[in-house]
């Protein structure tokens, strides 16, 4: 499988765990939502060896550095790090 292929699959199962973790829901706007499917993206592929790695932010909750991620998130990411941090928990492997 191609590797945008697989980038595409791991975006479905972010976008998927999004829309089904309530928890997660504060009004956020289209362009916030695709942020957070985007970061979530990176964040599963880096994790998974999919593509290039993810920049610091991505890689410091890859890494499970806490304050070195709160420290890089932009102000959506700082809300979302529990719906990132469960992500990583729970995805299943797409591929």
């Amino acid at each position: 499988m191609e590797t945008i292929d697989q980038i595409k699959a791991v975006r479905n199962v972010v976008e998927a765990y999004l829309d089904k973790s309530s928890e997660f829901e504060y009004h956020y706007s289209e362009d916030e939502r695709d942020h957070i499917i985007n970061i979530g993206t990176s964040i599963l592929c880096t994790k998974w060896g999919i593509g290039y790695p993810g920049g610091s932010f991505v890689q410091a909750v890859v890494d499970n550095k806490l304050m070195e991620a709160v420290g890089r998130a932009d102000s959506i990411n700082v809300k979302m790090l529990p719906f990132y941090c469960k992500l990583i928990y729970n995805a299943i492997y797409p591929l």
